[in-house]
């Protein structure tokens, strides 16, 4: 009887868990939708100012967008059209995102409905368990039953940790791709400024188009690595590091155009993936080492309920 009570207690605990969850990542993305929203809005309005043709500009072909615009680099709106091209790409980014985002919620929302009476069942099937545990083990029902949550409760939480350590590695493989590729993109500058010609500029921003793409990739995931940290009880270190995520593409998007008309900056680019990957390191080492401390407690916990249970 007690086994499959506690079966069904389980299933219940996982579903407010997923509740739980769900709630922490939907808080999350709202206020990510509000200000993606907004920022949209403000980069639609210097797109639409300047005048560039948003269907032709695609910028998934950095080189197409660049040997485009060369005619009109030479006089004195140069530093207007690097500005208009930065706001263009910021602006595709951050609606792709905002899609992204509305599709996310909208899903999320739907899942939550699975689980909308979880609570009230779990309570019942809790109250049942104590009454239970109260006539067959005496005094050591209510310290089993609270350790029996403390256990419960503490696996949860190396689920979270272990799924956000995941999703910070997945963003870390993203991020070091850019680096390759912006890493090649530099090597190439460097034959440019000696004098390689067109071959060596359409090769440069090549790898630029590679690592455009691996940025995208890398930001996507660092959306989703920050939505885990939301699920997680973290200190406020790493909830202050995940500040620079959100502005992470547009110190790249604003590095990369200068990058074209200036190679020694190409640094700024290179420079800005680097250390957001250095900030999800060091996050993802505070992770395991919370992982290990959540461990101990835990074999501490069982080790406690065992000697209750033998001792009874």
């Amino acid at each position: 009887m007690l086994t499959e009570l506690d079966m069904k207690l389980q299933e219940a605990l996982q579903k407010i868990h997923r509740l739980s969850k769900i709630d922490s990542v939907l808080a999350e993305l709202s206020r990510d939708e509000a200000e993606l929203r907004h920022k949209v809005n403000e980069l639609k309005e210097v797109v639409d100012k300047e005048n560039l043709d948003v269907e032709k500009l695609d910028h998934t072909n950095i080189v197409s967008i660049f040997y485009s615009l060369t005619g009109k680099l030479e006089d004195k709106k140069e530093k207007e059209q690097r500005e208009a091209l930065s706001a263009k790409l910021k602006y595709d980014q951050a609606n792709n995102d905002l899609n992204n985002i509305e599709a996310e919620i909208s899903k999320l929302l739907e899942e939550r409905e699975n689980y909308k009476g979880s609570i009230d069942e779990y309570n019942a099937l809790y109250e049942e368990k104590k009454n239970l545990l109260l006539s067959l083990s005496g005094p050591a029902a209510n310290k089993i039953l609270d350790l029996t949550k403390k256990i419960e409760e503490s696996k949860r939480n190396i689920g979270e940790i272990r799924e956000a350590v995941l999703a910070g590695q997945s963003a870390v493989n993203s991020l070091d791709s850019s680096l390759s590729s912006l890493g090649s993109a530099r090597g190439w500058g460097t034959w440019d400024l000696l004098g390689g010609g067109l071959i060596t500029d359409l090769a440069k921003h090549s790898h630029i188009d590679d690592a455009m793409r691996e940025v995208e990739r890398a930001h996507q995931k660092l959306r989703e690595f920050k939505s885990e940290l939301a699920d997680v009880t973290i200190n406020y270190d790493i909830n202050f590091e995940t500040e620079g995520f959100a502005k992470f593409a547009d110190f790249f998007f604003d590095s990369l155009i200068a990058d074209w008309y200036m190679q020694s900056k190409i640094n700024n680019s290179y420079q800005s993936v680097e250390n957001v990957k250095n900030q999800v390191t060091s996050t993802i080492y505070k992770l395991q080492q919370m992982e290990s401390r959540e461990k101990q407690y835990l074999e501490g916990l069982e080790n406690e309920l065992n000697n209750i249970i033998i001792g009874s």
